[in-house]
């Protein structure tokens, strides 16, 4: 009885395992009836390129560096150049942000005032009254919050002062009537007294921000042995005036009230040591080698001492004005040559009128700057927070006559120029 279960649960299990076997053959066959023949995968196109004994072996990248290394190679020319290029511009860029004078007041530029809004800043201007330009700085200075003194360097300042007052808001310091000495003297007692602006207002002191030299714009032409000894002495009086300040006790004062010194050049007559204009080169010349050499000595006593050297500057109010300053250069030629000796014209005259005819005075082209920059550039030296520079250009070719001097020999100088 026991043997007929087992017997029945056996044949049960073997029906099962011959049915799955069945399965799994019959699905088997499938697979392999769907696969590709060994026939069909050799002649395939895939395995026919894998196999193919044509198909050329890779060759090794090349190097980026040495692509670069070839190219440069193939186009030697145009990479120095570029290389050339980009090195001037990034030089000049870097140039102009270290030397450019950083003032706090750079926005507005106006003095700061005291608290009880009373002015302290002090200006020197050292330059004749008679000059335009010096007239011109100095209105400006006074207009931005400064307390301005300027010098009266002779007895026709002093005339011109008396019948033509700039404005009341200037100050001046005489030289005529005594020694260099004395009158710095008192200038500096100036600084030390004790100011009360108004009744019931704290005393302050004066603070000499900067002396600032003014330019000299007005000289003789004509060729040197035409030149009288009154007016070599005329010319050259402004260097006579800066060399007797500076050993007179000038530098003293500036010394204790931390002031800087700049000093305005006009620099492309100078620069270019233009013929028949022999009084303006050696004065401009003289006066840049003067302050070259102070700004060196002064520099490690934390004194900055700036030149501004001048290009061409637009004076004029209008084109108008420029205009007629444009025309009136041939009859100025003219005029010059008639007072001329017979000899001095037949030795001269043709050639002075040829140097002459190209010449332009300052502020004849339309496209010069005005002379906003310029006093742009002088607020900003004087209220620079770290080194100034020694050398800052203002004004069209200042900078481009400067360097292309001193680069170029002077045969080919003389050539250009």
């Amino acid at each position: 009885m026991v043997a007929e279960p087992v017997s029945a649960a056996t044949d049960a299990l073997r029906s099962a395992y011959h049915s799955v076997c069945g399965i799994l053959n019959s699905s088997s066959q499938m697979v392999n009836d769907s696969l590709p023949s060994s026939d069909q995968v050799f002649n395939s196109k895939i395995f026919s390129i894998l196999k193919s004994e044509d198909h050329p072996p890779p060759q090794p990248q090349e190097k980026t560096l040495d692509r670069l290394s070839k190219l440069i190679q193939d186009h030697k020319l145009a990479f120095i150049s570029c290389f050339a290029t980009s090195l001037t511009v990034s030089t000049y860029l870097l140039y102009n942000h270290i030397n450019t004078p950083k003032s706090k007041n750079k926005l507005r530029r106006r003095v700061p005032k005291l608290a009880n809004g009373a002015r302290r800043d002090v200006v020197l201007v050292v330059g004749s009254p008679t000059e335009p330009m010096t007239r011109l700085i100095a209105v400006d200075f006074e207009k931005r919050g400064f307390i301005v003194y300027l010098t009266i360097l002779d007895d026709k300042d002093y005339k011109y002062i008396q019948s033509n007052q700039i404005t009341d808001d200037i100050n001046y310091l005489n030289l005529v009537e005594d020694t260099y000495d004395a009158h710095l003297a008192k200038f500096r007692k100036i600084l030390h007294v004790s100011v009360v602006p108004f009744p019931g207002a704290d005393a302050h002191y004066l603070r000499l921000s900067a002396v600032v030299f003014a330019p000299t714009l007005y000289f003789p032409l004509g060729p040197l042995e035409n030149m009288s000894e009154p007016g070599w002495q005329k010319s050259l009086f402004r260097l006579n005036v800066t060399t007797k300040l500076l050993c007179s006790g000038l530098l003293d004062i500036v010394r204790e009230q931390e002031s800087s010194i700049v000093a305005i050049v006009p620099s492309i007559v100078s620069s270019l040591r233009m013929p028949y204009h022999g009084p303006e080169s050696v004065l401009q010349n003289s006066m840049k080698d003067i302050f070259t050499t102070l700004a060196k000595e002064l520099r490690p006593q934390n004194i900055n001492v700036t030149q501004v050297r001048l290009g061409n500057l637009n004076l004029a109010t209008s084109k108008t004005g420029a205009a007629i300053g444009s025309d009136s250069v041939p009859t100025i030629v003219e005029a010059e040559i008639r007072s001329w000796s017979e000899e001095m014209r037949s030795a001269y005259g043709s050639d002075f009128s040829k140097s002459q005819a190209h010449s332009r005075p300052m502020g004849s082209s339309f496209k010069s700057k005005g002379l906003r920059e310029l006093y742009h550039v002088l607020f900003d030296l004087i209220f620079n927070e770290g080194r100034s520079p020694s050398v800052v250009y203002c004004g069209t070719g200042a900078r481009a006559y400067d360097r292309l001097v001193s680069f170029l020999p002077n045969s080919m100088s003389e050539l250009i120029f």
